[in-house]
């Protein structure tokens, strides 16, 4: 029953930010390589048995085909098979998977590759959200060489709060996460008296104690963002859950929107374990 009450509890998450839509995504084009690209085999860790098991849904799977999905990817210029990339692979709240322009240079400044897939906005059923980051995840590993200690899950508000489940529920995957504007937990986060955020999926045991000692996150916030108490208040239970590294950022003035890409910059700083001066 309790697998249950979490799903019904993310589902109605999930609607709230569909409601809310992708609010002030860019829509200039990327400067890096860009294709779109398909993939024909799915992540050995992305079936039903492994969701269940990290994020401990006992529900029925929606209809997925890897197949069926297309991905867009970001390759830098300067990409060479000589060196291993960094990898952020990103959740949309809409379904394009756009950035802003200024990013991109952030991206090639830390050595990034970039993936997201199409139609995973806030829409798209949470489970295939999480089988198509997967997914993209595996086969950019496959086809690119990837650093697998620099692999980042990343999102925007909606997407954002798939990104911080994933983080968690795939420590094991995922090195690091970067939240912008929304995140969820594992746990209850209790604001105040009588008001708390709902738990949202509850996590593999071993993959979590690897989540707080090896993982790390990066949430951003505005000063005007909706999502501000939620981000602060997820912040403080991640430091009382005891992970290790886990940092919070709040751009002055920026309401619910996508933050500059000086900000991206930092928080990749972060997940990197560069020396970083928080604002």
């Amino acid at each position: 029953m309790r697998t249950w009450f979490l799903f019904l509890m993310l589902w109605h998450v999930w609607l709230l930010e569909a409601v809310a839509g992708p609010a002030d995504e860019s829509t200039k084009p990327g400067a890096f390589e860009e294709r779109d690209v398909q993939f024909t085999q799915a992540a050995p860790y992305s079936d039903a048995t492994n969701l269940v098991r990290h994020f401990g849904f006992r529900v029925d799977m929606p209809e997925y085909s890897i197949t069926n999905e297309s991905f867009r990817l970001l390759v830098p210029r300067t990409y060479s098979t000589r060196e291993s990339r960094g990898l952020l692979v990103w959740i949309s709240a809409g379904d394009e998977p756009i950035i802003p322009a200024d990013w991109e240079a952030e991206l090639e400044n830390h050595g990034m590759l970039f993936v997201s897939a199409h139609h995973s906005g806030n829409l798209r059923h949470p489970l295939d959200r999480f089988r198509l980051a997967l997914d993209a995840t595996c086969n950019i590993c496959r086809q690119y060489k990837v650093d697998r200690r620099q692999i980042y899950i990343a999102g925007f508000s909606g997407g954002a709060r798939i990104a911080s489940m994933l983080g968690v529920a795939y420590a094991d995957v995922f090195s690091g996460t970067l939240c912008i504007c929304g995140v969820n937990f594992y746990k209850d986060v209790l604001v105040e008296k009588q008001k708390y955020y709902p738990a949202t999926f509850a996590p593999d045991p071993g993959v979590l104690l690897l989540g707080k000692q090896s993982s790390r996150f990066a949430l951003v916030t505005g000063e005007h963002d909706e999502n501000r108490e939620n981000t602060q208040s997820t912040f403080s239970a991640f430091k009382r859950e005891g992970f290790r590294q886990v940092v919070c950022f709040e751009v002055p003035g920026m309401r619910h929107a996508m933050p500059p890409g000086k900000t991206l910059g930092a928080a990749l700083d972060y997940l990197r374990h560069t020396q970083v001066s928080v604002r």
